[in-house]
This record gives structure tokens, sequence and C-alpha cells, in this order.
């Protein structure tokens, strides 16, 4: 590999890049040019996400069009109708999405492949839909989801609408790698394999969304919803399916428009209080009872209610994934639709509460690593193999996904029944915080939160990894004076019980641990592989609130005092 300034003096001196984007190259400081060529913008089972500008570390047209052209490579070889088939692109309200999304259909139409592209923005969940909907080979969509407005990103989607799994995204970075120039790659786009998709798919899509409400005679009228799509892709098919269904509305209308500067939100992410805060004003001054926000490309969706002071509460992913679920099962249940054979799924770092609703319904719930495509592909795997009836799957990171013609969390289809359990509940005088203590007096109160460790420097990094290999090396049994059942260590791929039993576990490699208490709670500690950085995921329960709470607090701090 060329070092960075070799690398910098051939974009520059590049006839593939134009004076203006020279000029930004002859702008930069030392530093940023390192930063920017150093190395290539990594290609996980996620794709790329980066910040945009020149340079190999960073996203623009030319690092698009090389991932681009290692995924068509990849599909010409591995599906012999790929060129029929085609790829779907769809992107989001950022800046250069259009851009991006218009160079990937001009590289797969000089490979020979058709390329269907969305006329403007559209949400990633109507992407995968519309995979599975054309029968393509595959799909792309630009997006950086709830990032900061510097940032783009890039994710593909293999043949049932699904991101890529490991072995599938390996072979596809073998391609990209292959390729030792992106300012050489030479294409000759065929305009006539570029299709721009109508309306057809919106109107199949909204249909699908529709038809996954679960009390379909419900009259939805009464609930008074506040929703922001935080300057994104949801507010056309959020508000298109809510009106349909009769719900009473009131967007923020400050952050309805898409923009490319988010300048109307202090942060994008329903993970972030700070997402809600025009959003609890509009439902203060309109009596609202549910404020509901969607991440930019609305495939996530946070829920925020005002308490009898009118005080917001925000309701975490944990906590609105498990009342979805127990609302669903319920619902099946009482109509007499819940299979025996059914599944939920959701993530190794979700609360316990989700299985113990499951299992109250005597319903089996698995457990994925992180990352919708590892629910996407256990759906795929259960219809294969003629398995259980798929349910619901989510993720803490306020992901959820009702209906399976969709293979990503879709935040389309939870908006919609979210607010249908909502007016469900509100004919019987409950608002959603009424529900969620009576789920944990019935089944035990749960307190979860993250903590990311980071440090700047790569003393920091060296610390994390001396602290990982402690942990392995000598795991522990016991913490706070509180026993540990079992230690899952998930790159040896091992359960260690405090017994010294071993068992192998049935998971990609990942830097995972997690330490499992005598009640299923856990914590699980996640380090990143390319910053000195580490997430830690708490998950404590208790019979009461307050128990639960103190075994958190004091379990976190001990954790946390030993790095």
């Amino acid at each position: 590999m060329l070092d960075y300034k070799t690398r910098y003096n051939h974009w520059l001196n590049s006839n593939a890049l134009s004076n203006e984007d020279k000029l930004e190259l002859t702008k930069m400081s030392e530093s940023e040019i390192e930063d920017a060529f150093n190395k290539n913008l990594e290609f996980g089972t996620g794709g790329m996400r980066g910040i945009m500008s020149m340079g190999t570390n960073r996203m623009n047209e030319f690092v698009v069009r090389k991932a681009t052209f290692g995924f068509a490579k990849y599909l010409l070889e591995n599906d012999k109708d790929a060129k029929t088939r085609g790829v779907v692109i769809a992107h989001d309200n950022r800046k250069n999405s259009d851009l991006f999304s218009n160079v990937a259909a001009k590289t797969l139409s000089a490979l020979g492949i058709k390329a269907y592209l969305f006329d403007s923005l559209r949400p990633t969940p109507e992407l995968s839909f519309a995979v599975r909907y054309l029968n393509a080979s595959g799909g792309i969509v630009v997006t950086a989801s709830h990032n900061p407005k510097e940032y783009n990103g890039y994710k593909i989607y293999n043949q049932e609408g699904c991101q890529l799994i490991l072995e599938e995204s390996n072979k596809v970075l073998a391609k990209i790698n292959e390729i030792e120039d992106e300012l050489a790659i030479d294409i000759k786009e065929n305009p006539d394999l570029i299709v721009t998709l109508d309306n057809n798919i919106d109107e199949a899509y909204y249909q699908m969304v529709i038809q996954t409400r679960y009390r379909k005679d419900l009259d939805l009228s009464d609930i008074k919803v506040v929703y922001s799509p935080q300057h994104g892709t949801g507010y056309v098919p959020v508000m298109e399916v809510l009106k349909r269904n009769n719900v009473n509305v009131i967007p923020v209308e400050c952050q309805a428009f898409p923009s490319i500067t988010f300048e109307n939100t202090l942060s994008p992410n329903p993970e972030d209080a700070r997402a809600y805060i025009k959003a609890i004003e509009v439902a203060k001054a309109n009596d609202a009872n549910l404020i509901i926000c969607t991440d930019p490309d609305c495939d996530r969706v946070g829920v925020v209610l005002l308490d009898s002071n009118k005080e917001p509460v925000y309701l975490t992913g944990n906590q609105t994934g498990s009342i979805l679920m127990d609302y669903i099962l319920k619902t099946k249940k009482e109509q007499n639709k819940l299979n025996p054979n059914s599944i939920v799924y959701n993530t190794i770092v979700t609360s316990p509460l989700g299985m113990k609703v499951a299992n109250s319904y005597n319903v089996y719930c698995k457990q994925t690593l992180t990352g919708f495509k590892y629910i996407g592909t256990e759906i795929e795997n259960a219809i294969i193999n003629h398995g259980p009836e798929f349910v619901m799957g989510y993720e803490e990171s306020y992901g959820y996904l009702l209906n399976p013609n969709v293979r990503d969390k879709d935040g389309v289809q939870s908006v919609l029944v979210i607010v249908e359990m909502a007016s469900y509940y509100k004919k019987q005088g409950l608002t959603l915080l009424d529900v969620f203590k009576q789920l944990q007096d019935r089944l035990g109160y749960h307190i979860e939160s993250q903590y990311s460790y980071e440090t700047k420097d790569n003393e920091g990094k060296l610390r994390m990894e001396a602290f990982m290999n402690r942990l392995r090396n000598k795991p522990m049994f016991e913490l706070a004076n509180e026993k540990i059942s079992y230690v899952e260590d998930y790159l040896t791929l091992t359960r260690t019980y405090n017994d010294s039993r071993k068992e192998t576990l049935d998971f990609e490699q990942s830097n995972v641990l997690r330490f499992v208490f005598l009640d299923g709670s856990f914590i699980a500690i996640r380090p990143s592989g390319t910053e000195p950085k580490c997430k830690f995921y708490f998950a404590f329960c208790g019979k009461t609130y307050d128990e639960a709470k103190a075994r958190h607090d004091k379990l976190k701090d001990t954790i946390l005092g030993s790095i």
C-alpha cells in the first residue's frame, strides 16, 4: 500500500478530479491529508460510513464508484441473472446522497446491470422492501443514518433485502480490494439500463405497512400524535400511512422538510434527548398523547410520553420493544392467531425483559449478534427450513421489524403499530407508561444503560485491549458479591459456566464478552476495532424499581472502576 503522501499527490495530479476537487485538496492541512489518505474507507458488514471530502478514507464519488464496481463484480459472479434482475438504489436527504446514488447507478449500468433508481429520497426500509418486491439481485442505500451532517454512508443488500452478513461482505470486499486505483475506473454508462421507479413501489410499500396492523378495525382517530422525521426520509411515508388510518397527526413543521444541514434539530438521533426538544414543545401546546421521532433514513423510532405533570418521559428501545411485543402477542392470542411454533428475535445486548415477555406467551426468543442483518438472515433461514413463524424482531437501539416483507428495521410500520397500541390502551384509560408499569409488575423491574469508555490516544486503546485480555484469560464469576452464572466470549465462541462446564456458541466471531448473572441480568463489553473506545451494556432486574436500580448502579460502578 502506498504511503498517504504518495496517494494524495496521485489524486492531486489526476485528470479524474475537477478543479474544484483539487482546490479542496490543496486547502487540506498535513494532518487532514494524512487522515484522508492513510487508508481506505473501511468496508464492513454494514457497508461504509465516513466524512464527505476528497480522499481514500472519505466518502466521495470515487470511493462510491469503487465500492459499486466491486459489488457489481460480486453479483455477476454469484447470480447468473444479476444483469436482468438488477439492483435497487435509494438515498436519504444528506448532501451528495443523490450524487452518490447516480454514480452507483451509472457504474452498474456500465457493467450491464439494470439499476432501479428512486426519483427522490426514500426510507431505508422501503429499499429493503423494493429489492424483494422487484425480485432484484441486490440493493444499495446511500445514508449515514443518524450521524452528523458531515457524514454519509453506503450500505448494500442481498437478494432477500437484507444487509450482507460477514461471509457475503468478505466476498464483496475481496472484489473491491482487487481495484488498486479508484481513479482509474473507466465506466461507460448505459442510460437504457437505468430505470426510474414510479410511485407504484411506494403504493405497494404503503399497503404492506397498513396490512401490518393487528387490530385493523380499531379506530385510531382518538389518538393525537406529534411526529418529527428529523429533516429526513420519514415525513412522506409516515404521514401517508397515519393519515390513511385517520390518525390525528401533528408534524413538527420546522423539522418536516428534507435538509442537508439538519438546521432545526440539535441531534437527528432518536436515542438523544435533544432530538425531541421541538416535538415536546408542539406536544405540550397541542395536548398530544404521544411523541414519535424517526431518524433520517427512517429505520429507527423513538417514543416520548408526557406524564401527568406534562413532563417528558423518554422510552428506551428496550422499553418500547417490550411493550410492543407484549401488545402483539396479547392481540394474537386473543384472536386465536398465535402459532404455537412462533419466534421473536432480539440481540445479545437486549434487555432480559423481552425474552421474559416472549416466554410468558410460550413463544421462543432467539438472540443474535448486534446488527439487524443477523435478524434478517434468521428470518430467511426459518422460512427456507420451514421453521418457526416470525412475529417480531428488535434491537435495543430503537429498531423494530414486524412484517417480514422487509428485512431490515422499519420505522414506518413500527410507527403505525405503536400508534395503534397507544390508541388501544387509551380506550382502556391507560397510557403506555401505565402499560409498562403493569408489565414490570408482572415480570419484574428492569434497568438498562450504556456507557462508552473513550480516550483520545492510543494509550486508551491499549488499556482496553489489556482489560479485555485480563477478563478473557481469567473470567470472573463474581462481581460485587453477586454470582455470575456464565461468561460468553464471542471471539472464542465459548460459553463458560461457573462450574467450569463449557459450550460452543453458534455465532459469527465478534469481539464481545458477556457476563450473565443467575437471574439473566448481564454486563456486555464490546470494544471498537478502530478507535480507543469500548461500549458497555448494563441490564439488571429486581422485584422493585429501587432494587433493580441499586443493583444496576452498584455493578456498573464496580466494573467501570476496574478498568
